[in-house]
């Protein structure tokens, strides 16, 4: 077994946009590198099946529905983490959408 240029044992992750693609990439290079993950998108089907992709790695992991436009769903996702796992170390912020403007016209509804 290769060690991670980067060990994280004890870490907890969340990566949002987790169930797909780069964030199931991003979700699984942490597990391996020895942290919890928290995956979190909209869609709970993709979640369940990455977060039981990090427990076969031998790590803890919740699969959270949230929508990460809505301020309610951040809030309750951040929540659940905090009572389940009692810290988050790391947030990957990999969950995207398409909105033309530079980032200091960018309002928390965008």
């Amino acid at each position: 077994m290769n060690m991670p240029y980067f060990p994280l044992e004890g870490r907890v992750a969340i990566v949002t946009g987790g169930g797909t693609g780069i964030g199931r990439g991003i979700a699984l290079e942490f597990a391996k590198a020895g942290a919890d993950v928290v995956v979190t998108s909209r869609k709970l089907a993709n979640l369940e099946k990455v977060a039981e992709e990090v427990r076969a790695l031998g790590k803890h992991s919740l699969a959270v529905p949230a929508d990460i436009t809505n301020k309610v769903d951040v809030d309750n996702m951040v929540q659940r983490v905090m009572d389940e796992l009692g810290v988050i170390d790391i947030l990957v912020n990999n969950a995207g959408t398409i909105v033309r403007a530079s980032l200091l016209e960018h309002s928390e509804e965008d």
